[in-house]
């Protein structure tokens, strides 16, 4: 759809909620056709008021250049939201066009150490508010093509993690019960600098196969799955125990031999100066011990 009437645009932006909810139900090519020309200055606070995941996929139909267009009229959680549930490729490039103030930090955000939880969690998973009905989830979910465990992290507006629910409580529960009503509050979700050895021991292992992942101010960064940890846990083993070629103590031993071959030179040197001047002593103690003995005789 190339050509919108008032009617449109003002519901677009006179009622961006009520729009949102309309549009995410939409099949996902649907609803890009017909945001395509929409001014972003209406698009923007659309896109804010959907659930992220279909909001993201909505997203990754548009331009690089609309998609930057959008990013900078949202607050920093929505953007660093949306950015994490984009392709890898998509998101890099993504990156490269959006304003450096705004990249920067994102990038930063996106880095951890390779023996945390953060380096291995799967960031593009779904995750919905809690006023979300069970109904409408459903039919969000039905959309998403690709395995994502067996719960569904359940956030806040403010992108925090408010709890869990498992994907067999959603299947058997009345249609208008909201996520907030049916999640477990009791799961820790993990912090991203948490390290994987400490990871592995968590007793919420027991009941889920994937565990949701927050930063420090408890923001929704993604989930860490079972299988995962595991993986991880297995390549960190092969880079924690390397060969003596790449080990603390070979670097030492490499570093005291060249500074001890950088000496050598030094040593060579200072002989070189120092046997002229032994030798002239020599003669000179010698010419004495001549003259003492011929004044002796």
């Amino acid at each position: 759809m190339k050509h919108f009437n008032s009617l449109s645009l003002y519901f677009l932006a006179g009622k961006p909620h009520a729009a949102a909810q309309v549009l995410q139900a939409l099949e996902v090519e649907q609803a890009a056709q017909y945001l395509q020309e929409v001014p972003v200055r209406i698009l923007g606070p659309v896109l804010d008021e959907m659930e992220t995941w279909p909001a993201a996929r909505i997203l990754d139909l548009l331009t690089l250049e609309q998609n930057a267009a959008i990013f900078v009229q949202l607050g920093y959680r929505s953007v660093a939201s949306l950015l994490r549930l984009q392709q890898a490729p998509r998101r890099a490039a993504l990156l490269e066009v959006l304003p450096a103030q705004l990249a920067k930090p994102l990038s930063k955000s996106l880095a951890y150490q390779e023996t945390t939880v953060g380096a291995w969690m799967d960031m593009a998973t779904p995750h919905f508010y809690a006023d979300l009905s069970a109904g409408d989830c459903l039919v969000l979910l039905r959309k998403i093509p690709h395995s994502f465990g067996s719960s569904l992290t359940v956030i806040s507006h403010n992108h925090r993690v408010l709890g869990v629910v498992p994907l067999d409580a959603l299947l058997i529960s009345p249609e208008a019960r909201t996520l907030g009503q049916l999640m477990d509050v009791q799961l820790e979700p993990l912090p991203a600098e948490l390290s994987l050895e400490v990871a592995r021991n968590l007793p919420d292992w027991h009941g889920h196969s994937n565990l949701p992942v927050r930063s420090l101010n408890g923001t929704f960064l993604g989930t860490l799955s079972h299988t995962a940890l595991h993986m991880a846990l297995d390549s960190n083993k092969v880079s924690l125990n390397p060969s003596l070629d790449d080990s603390v103590l070979a670097h030492l031993v490499r570093a005291m031999a060249t500074t001890m071959a950088g000496m050598l030179p030094l040593s060579s040197s200072a002989s070189d100066r120092w046997q002229p001047a032994a030798e002239q002593a020599g003669r000179r103690q010698e010419a004495r011990h001549r003259e003492e003995a011929r004044h002796g005789d």
